[in-house]
């Protein structure tokens, strides 16, 4: 019996999908640029960047898991940059290779037009595309536009911004970040941290440091004297460093990272024997009191209490479904519709996905029995095993695999499809004597209950401490927290 197999597979991806975020954090996104101090992208006349291909290895912690290929070609009054990155990730000791695409066009001052966005992992592959019409950006599936308040500027242009703007030594601008694969937008903040000569190729390189600060995460990039990068430092122990084609295609097969999953987790002082038998938890959370005042992470919420450093989780006592399907339909209009909608990870609108849900449910059913029979369909048709992609609920439902993410994408679109509202949540879950990254759901029935269809649990169990609640970007807030968040249990 393998790991995949047994009952008793609780493990969750989510922490390499975090990473993976951060690493590709210079290459997938864009951002509306605000300067501090600085005059504003009007204000100056960008740099011309020259043609042709960089090549960049991957390590993590000193072994070569990946390497990345950028080449930029001058089209007339525009720029196209091609972007592929190819790394081996381990998570629960299963390694797979994840390859990224990206294909974006952008005007001479950086600002990009449009973009082609691709990953693929295994049998998984997800691509978007988005193109920018009057400060609009709208996506190729065809329903999603987002309103842009400023231009927007590609991340991979990030350097040659900082060299433009003449940012000096102490200087700082603000960006608004926009990731194609969450679709969501966080402010970040450049900081140019002064001169620092380091040693690449075994030679002694002058250099500019520079910090990116997203999410409360930080990020290191080193510029040469001609604004190019030669080397990031992200979380986890991963570094990118500049090479030629030789260098990046030396050494292959590549090697696999370590279990990024558990580097990731969190231990934990106390052990449980039936964790999904506690009322109630108590526990003393270290290290994030800047995410919290900064208004990253909301703990009072739900079925949280946070005081004086304390959180105290107490169980749901789940009401008997009383209500009438007209007081059940009146009450579900007062939610906000991004929670009752389909989107483009949680397709509840697709054919395939209600065709489903209307199989396994019926629609007299209470929405409690809804409930249910969705997680019970999904812990007997979807293979758990992790899966490095863009976690959306059709893949999820084709592949008929996932982790905690894909699962908790699908069960949001048979609930939405059946007219029940459903959030995502994110945050640790207690196994094994550690805390892990994972995700879950927040669903409407006659209140908010929490629901684990990955750990079959309605309602879940009190080691689930939620950071993060609603929409799928806001998962990324827990790159502020990873290597350094500490917790006490205290009752």
């Amino acid at each position: 019996m393998t790991l995949y197999d047994t009952k008793k597979f609780r493990w969750s991806a989510f922490a390499a999908l975090l990473v993976f975020s951060v690493l590709l954090g210079y290459r997938v996104i864009f951002f509306n640029g605000t300067f501090r101090g600085i005059t504003s992208p009007d204000a100056w006349q960008a740099k011309p960047l020259e043609a042709g291909e960089s090549w960049m290895n991957v390590f993590q912690n000193g072994r070569k898991i990946g390497f990345t290929r950028r080449i930029l070609e001058t089209i007339g009054e525009e720029y196209r940059i091609q972007e592929e990155t190819v790394m081996n990730i381990n998570t629960m000791g299963m390694t797979q290779e994840i390859r990224v695409k990206s294909v974006s066009t952008t005007g001479m001052d950086f600002a990009f037009k449009s973009f082609d966005f691709e990953i693929a992992s295994g049998s998984f592959d997800f691509s978007l595309k988005g193109e920018i019409k009057n400060n609009v950006l709208y996506l190729s599936d065809g329903s999603t536009k987002i309103p842009l308040e400023n231009r927007p500027y590609l991340a991979s242009g990030i350097t040659q911004a900082v060299v433009a703007s003449g940012l000096e030594e102490g200087q700082e601008m603000i960006i608004f970040v926009f990731d194609p694969s969450t679709l969501g937008q966080a402010p970040a903040e450049i900081k140019v941290l002064g001169e620092e000569n380091i040693i690449h190729d075994g030679n002694e390189v002058k250099t500019r440091k520079i910090l990116l600060r997203f999410r409360g995460s930080k990020q290191f990039a080193w510029l040469d004297e001609a604004g190019n990068v030669i080397k990031e430092q992200g979380m986890l122990g991963i570094t990118l460093v500049k090479t030629d084609r030789e260098g990046a295609l030396d050494g292959l097969p590549l090697e696999s990272s370590e279990d990024l999953t558990r580097l990731a987790s969190v231990a934990s002082n106390k052990t449980f024997e039936n964790p999904e038998k506690l009322d109630q938890l108590k526990v003393k959370i270290r290290n994030i009191d800047d995410l919290i005042e900064g208004g990253v992470f909301s703990l009072n919420q739900g079925r949280q209490k946070w005081e004086n450093g304390t959180l105290t989780i107490t169980k749901e006592f789940i009401i008997n479904d009383q209500f009438s399907e007209k007081a059940f339909s009146e009450a579900v209009q007062g939610i906000d519709p991004m929670f009752r909608d389909a989107d483009t990870f949680i397709q509840s609108d697709h054919p395939k996905i209600k065709n489903i849900a209307e199989r396994i449910v019926k629609q007299s059913d209470p929405p409690l029995e809804k409930v249910k029979k969705f997680v019970a369909w999904i812990q007997q048709n979807i293979k758990r095993q992790p899966v490095l992609s863009m976690p959306n609920a059709l893949s999820t439902l084709e592949n008929r695999m996932g982790d905690c993410n894909e699962h908790a994408a699908l069960f949001a679109a048979f609930c939405r499809a059946a007219g029940i509202p459903a959030k995502i949540e994110a945050g640790l879950v207690y196994l094994n004597g550690r805390f892990y990254y994972h995700a879950w759901n927040l669903v409407f029935v006659e209140q908010w209950i929490t629901v684990d269809s990955l750990f079959n649990q309605i309602p879940a169990d009190v080691t689930h401490i939620t950071f993060s609640s609603g929409s799928q970007d806001l998962q990324l807030d827990l790159l502020g927290m990873m290597g350094k968040v500490e917790l006490e249990i205290i009752d």
